[in-house]
């Protein structure tokens, strides 16, 4: 059904009949009477959420908050679907923003041009609460499913305003993991803050875990790279906090054996 699209239809009164029944309130019995013909208009679609079976269903609370922002996201028809990810769905209150996936029907160079800014804007001004937005083409979209490690990875768990699986076809695309690549081969020469060695790192692990056809699970992703550090810098890169360069090194030399292990593994799949 197109929103904005005002759908009605007719029907006649029946009396007794089991299906398709029209209930008349009791007050205006006397003015609607067996045989009549009615219309019936949709003045508002209900909103329903569509979870990723991975997914547990939240509380109240973040369910309605959900559904005002698929409803309020409705003002902008290039819009085919939306997606809301991330820590806001799989941590109680540990979560900064809530990251918003939207798939647009216009071309990539507008969504750039754009969309995202728009989007996040109206969230900011109706909710006025932190968000990331990310913008792809349709195209794209199924496009990436096939290919990226990262957004399969993202699309773990998701609440939808549409019906949804994730295809269990993959396709490897050795140009993409190149690309991928080129933030955690950065960080061996470069010197950053401490939540882009985080951000990489996990980025690198999840490229290992598709390339060995395991589950791109964000959580167990989590949990490996929290196997990889101890608690205090776990949380020290999370939350960007100044690192020593005994760390550094130590970062460096992880992202090395991941990076040994991706090739090995890409080579086997020449």
């Amino acid at each position: 059904m197109e929103t904005g699209k005002i759908e009605q239809f007719e029907h006649k009164i029946s009396q007794g009949s089991r299906f398709n029944q029209i209930y008349i309130p009791k007050e205006m019995e006397e003015i609607f009477e067996v045989g009549d013909i009615v219309q019936v208009r949709l003045l508002k679609k209900k909103e329903q959420l569509h979870y990723s079976k991975t997914l547990k269903k939240l509380g109240e609370f973040k369910e309605r908050l959900v559904k005002e922002i698929f409803s309020s996201l409705k003002a902008f028809p290039e819009i085919k679907q939306v997606f809301v990810i991330g820590s806001f769905l799989t941590e109680k209150i540990e979560y900064k923003d809530i990251d918003i996936i939207v798939i647009s029907s216009k071309k990539q160079e507008y969504i750039k041009r754009g969309i995202e800014e728009k989007v996040y804007a109206h969230l900011i001004d109706r909710f006025q609460l932190k968000f990331h937005v990310l913008a792809i083409q349709e195209d794209y979209f199924f496009r990436f499913l096939e290919i990226c490690p990262l957004t399969r990875s993202m699309l773990h768990y998701f609440i939808s305003n549409k019906k949804f699986e994730i295809s269990q076809n993959t396709m490897l695309d050795k140009k993409h993991i190149s690309f991928l690549l080129m933030m955690p081969q950065d960080l061996l020469k470069i010197s950053v803050n401490s939540r882009a060695f985080y951000d990489s790192i996990r980025r690198i692990i999840a490229i290992r875990r598709f390339l060995e056809n395991k589950e791109l699970d964000s959580v167990k992703i989590d949990l490996e790279l929290k196997s990889l550090f101890n608690e205090f810098l776990y949380h020290q890169l999370k939350n960007n906090d100044p690192i020593d360069k005994k760390t550094l090194g130590y970062l460096r030399s992880i992202i090395r054996a991941e990076l040994n292990i991706i090739k090995n593994r890409l080579k086997k799949q020449t």
